[in-house]
């Protein structure tokens, strides 16, 4: 089992959300959080200029959307062809994705453990 953290643009939330719907991917958590990459922000490239009164902070944080998902080892492929699919722009800020091990799953209604217990 692998836990695949992945990080995004607010603006593509629920359309990654629909997709990895549509492609049987139900059980998830998510967050919002807020981060930056090694790039300088500069939030005139980012939000509205008018909000900002073209500001630049060099070590502001932005908003971005956090999904966490426990998946079969087998899955992380597909899931993280989907995630790249919708998100990747081409641009810095696209966002992150982790895939971490994960050495056990314990259903706690059922007791159910390991790959069973995440169906």
């Amino acid at each position: 089992m692998k836990q695949v953290i992945i990080i995004l643009r607010p603006n593509c939330y629920f359309k990654t959300k629909q997709v990895l719907s549509d492609n049987r991917f139900f059980a998830m958590s998510t967050k919002e959080v807020l981060g930056r990459g090694k790039a300088y922000v500069n939030f005139t490239a980012v939000a509205d200029a008018a909000a900002v009164a073209d500001s630049v902070y060099e070590n502001a944080l932005v908003a971005k959307k956090m999904i966490e998902m426990i998946v079969p080892d087998e899955a992380v492929g597909a899931l993280t062809k989907i995630i790249l699919d919708v998100n990747s722009h081409g641009t810095e800020g696209d966002g992150k994705i982790f895939v971490l091990p994960v050495e056990e799953s314990i259903r706690i209604h059922t007791g159910e453990t390991g790959e069973d217990a995440l169906i």
